[in-house]
Order: structure tokens, then sequence, then C-alpha cells
């Protein structure tokens, strides 16, 4: 087995190669090594991609995505780990181990983790560079029936009913559209006006600033743009190269929306970057004024009325808490919990993150 490391500077030629067009499994996507190549963050020689071979074959693959955290009062780079995967037909040859090993070294123990599937968290808790698990909770809101979408996941008799599922779903929604159509008080605030936007203002921009001195990433103006700009997910249907990915990389419906909130007065109150796939919206980023969180909620239930989507899960804190505790058009909210690892090299006294931090606003 061989593990190669590539890096910023060398990804695209890779993802170009006779070599890469030939693999029955690739180890990333073209436009995800489009948007690793042009991360603003990154240098040209940070390595962001570590794949094992065997016999020509990808037998596993682990991704790290540059960053810099302000720590300590000062600018520290790290990165994120991501897509990890090992070939069912090679575990058991300790590849995991050797990738993981190969990753924290090149990036000094400084790499964290999050947005991870359920089933790996037992791995990276053996691979013993991580304190134990620490979580964030969120919230997650149904505004429509979608039993069709998020029972057959859970396999069994639920895959095999989903045409039955569909049918109830379309049943349930017809009654609940006419509820929402006359639920009261969830109006837009008419004295907060907003525009979407794709270009970030200087006047947003002061105030994207200004909230990112209570964060650690700070994702500002430039890392927001290139997140719009190279997304991990195409929207389109799946193709030959989507189907040689482990890990989503298109979709029926994917896209980023920035708005800008103004008062009356013409004053940036608010900038919130949106992210709607399929019939899910998320938040991955929010800044705004002290006041604003209920008016930013109901805006978010208006695009979800527009969208006609599902459900949204936000783990802003006050976000969050407005949709829990305030009564509201969901048929349903649940707590949500997202894990994060952190390296035994750092010591985070809270997880000053926003829901977009990490790779979360590229899924």
């Amino acid at each position: 087995m061989e593990i190669k490391s590539y890096t910023t500077g060398t990804i695209l030629e890779f993802v170009s190669s006779e070599f890469f067009s030939k693999l029955k499994n690739i180890p990333i996507s073209k436009h995800r090594a489009l948007s690793y190549a042009y991360n603003p963050r990154a240098a040209a020689s940070d390595k962001i991609l570590f794949v094992a071979f065997e016999d020509g074959e990808v037998a596993g693959y682990l991704g790290a995505l540059p960053e810099k955290m302000f720590y300590n009062g000062e600018w520290k780079r790290i990165s994120w780990l991501s897509c990890f995967w090992i070939d069912p037909r090679f575990r058991g040859k300790n590849i995991s181990k050797q990738l993981f090993d190969l990753a924290m070294q090149k990036w000094d123990n400084t790499a964290m983790i999050t947005n991870m599937k359920p089933g790996t968290l037992k791995i990276y808790e053996r691979m013993g560079y991580f304190h134990s698990p620490v979580t964030r909770v969120g919230i997650r809101g149904y505004l429509r029936f979608c039993l069709a979408e998020i029972l057959p996941p859970k396999g069994g008799v639920f895959a095999r009913i989903k045409p039955i599922l569909q049918a109830f779903d379309f049943i349930l929604n017809l009654v609940n559209a006419i509820r929402l159509v006359f639920y009261p008080d969830y109006k837009p605030d008419p004295g907060l006006h907003y525009e979407y936007v794709e270009e970030i203002s200087p006047e947003a921009e002061e105030l994207i600033n200004n909230c990112n001195q209570s964060y650690l990433i700070k994702r500002g103006k430039p890392e927001l743009e290139w997140i719009n700009r190279y997304p991990w997910i195409l929207e389109q249907k799946e193709d030959a190269d989507s189907r040689r990915y482990y890990f989503s990389s298109v979709s029926k419906r994917f896209f980023y929306q920035n708005v800008e909130f103004h008062d009356e007065t013409g004053n940036v109150v608010a900038f919130l970057m949106l992210s709607i796939r399929n019939n899910h919206l998320t938040v991955p980023y929010a800044f705004f004024i002290k006041g604003m969180e209920s008016s930013l909620v109901r805006f978010l239930f208006n695009t979800m009325l527009d969208y006609q989507l599902n459900m949204i899960t936000v783990f802003h804190p006050e976000l969050s808490e407005v949709i829990r505790k305030t009564k509201s058009p969901f048929l349903f909210k649940k707590k949500i919990i997202r894990p994060y690892f952190i390296p035994k090299t750092l010591d985070l006294p809270e997880l000053a993150f926003q829901d977009g931090d990490g790779d979360c606003v590229f899924t």
C-alpha cells in the first residue's frame, strides 16, 4: 500500500490527470478540488488530501480543509479533517490509522473535526489525538410533513413503503398549506427591509467584522464570497463522476443566498448567509445587532414558505432559542446535537463557532 498526499497547489493537476479519470473510486470531486485550490486561507504547500492506494485502486482517503483560528490573542493555522472513507474491501489493514497519523503530523496535531457521520465517532475517539467530543445544541423545526424523506433512510419497512409515505405527505400537506396561510402573527417585520445580494456591501462587511469579534474562525467577506463561488455541491443530476465519489457532490436543489437587512433609516442591521439543499434550510452565517432575533426568525419562516421547504436546522444560540421558546408555525421541533473533536494541543474555553464553520457550510 502507498499513501500519497496532495497540496493546494497540486490538487487541480491531480483531478485533471489521466490517472484520476481511470479511477473506479475518486477521492475528491473536481468542483471540490477547485474550492480547495482557491481557499483564501490556504497556502500552496498545504497538504489537503491523503489517499491510500492499493494495486492502483483507492483504498481510502482523508481530506483536510486549511483554516485560521484566532486563538490566545493571535491567528493560528489549523485545519478541519473531512471526507474520511475506507473502501470496505480494504478494511482491517489499519489504513484509517495511517491516514490519520499522516494528516495530524502534517498539520502539527492541530486538526479539528465536526459534521461527521454518527458511526465514525468511536473511530475518532480511538485515534488518541482528541479531547472527548464536546457538543453544540441546536434545533430542527419541521414546517411541512416529510415522512417519506426522514423515515426511509432508517431502512427496513420504511424504505419498502416509501410510496405510501409520499402519498400521506401529499394529503397531509394539502391541509397543512391552509393552516399556514392563516397562521397568525408570523408575517415579516414591516420595519425591516431586506435584499438578496451577490456582493457583500461595505456596510455589511463592517457589521460582519464587528460581530466576528465573538467568534474563533472569523470568516469574513473574502471567505464568504469564496464559499458562494466554489460550492462542494452542484445543483444537477447524478453523473458518472458523482457516482464514483462516496460523498455528496450533486443535489436536485442546492444554492446559497446572501441577505442584507436594513432598518427604516437604511442602516445595515443584519446579514445572513442561507443554504438551501432540497427541502432543508440552514443558516451557515448570521451577523446581526442585538434585538433582531425574532424578526430574523420570522424572515426564515417566510423563506421556508416561499421555497416550500420542509425543515430548518439552526445552531446559532440566539436564533435557535427564539425558535425553541416562542410559539411558531412548526409542526414539530426537536433538539439537534453537533459534536466537535478538538485536538489535545488546543484548549478552547467555549465553542464560539458559527453554524457553517468547518466544512458544514459546504454540505
